[in-house]
């Protein structure tokens, strides 16, 4: 016996075409949303610029084996690279643009640098400081944490010796237990 041929066999051609609408007119929904929460976490970006400006200091320093400071103004949330003029300690007060100028990064609104805390500078929270970093690289155990206006905050870990940057999504103080070092 053959199967009757009034038994449906498959999907019509109209049917996969309202399907496939509705997963259009879903993905239209949802796209906007993901892009969004992706690309344009301003906290993520100024950590990922700030790493790279901490690399950058890193290998200049080894490169022209001078003194290269990262100077962090934290009134005007900006950020920059200056060849030191002579030797400084790390976490030396400098309101002046001195030296030369750099790579720069200027903070978006959105984010803050809190403060920057290190083993023999201490913490600061206000006015222009310097991160050095030596002929060979190296700079002091140094954290730079960013807030942002949700109310989320962020360190950015340098370790001393290693040259190994860490970025943890919460504010970590240099005593604080879960501290990887």
């Amino acid at each position: 016996m053959r199967p009757s041929s009034s038994t449906p066999r498959g999907f019509t051609l109209i049917e996969l075409l309202v399907v496939m609408v509705i997963i259009g007119i879903a993905t239209a929904f949802v796209m906007p949303r993901l892009g969004s929460s992706l690309f344009s976490d301003q906290l993520k970006a100024t950590a990922r610029h700030l790493v790279g400006l901490v690399s950058e200091a890193s290998q200049e320093a080894v490169r022209k084996q001078s003194v290269i400071l990262l100077r962090i103004d934290m009134e005007h949330n900006r950020v920059w690279l200056v060849e030191a003029a002579g030797e400084r300690k790390a976490g030396e007060e400098n309101g002046g643009d001195d030296g030369r100028a750099g790579q720069r990064l200027s903070v978006p609104e959105s984010v803050k640098i809190v403060d920057v805390s290190s083993l023999y500078g201490g913490k600061r929270s206000r006015g222009t400081t310097d991160i050095s970093f030596s002929k060979m690289g190296y700079v002091d155990k140094t954290f730079i944490h960013l807030h942002d206006k949700d109310g989320r905050s962020m360190t950015i870990m340098l370790s001393p010796f290693v040259g190994t940057i860490r970025v943890v999504d919460s504010y970590v103080g240099l005593s604080d237990e879960k501290t990887p070092f």
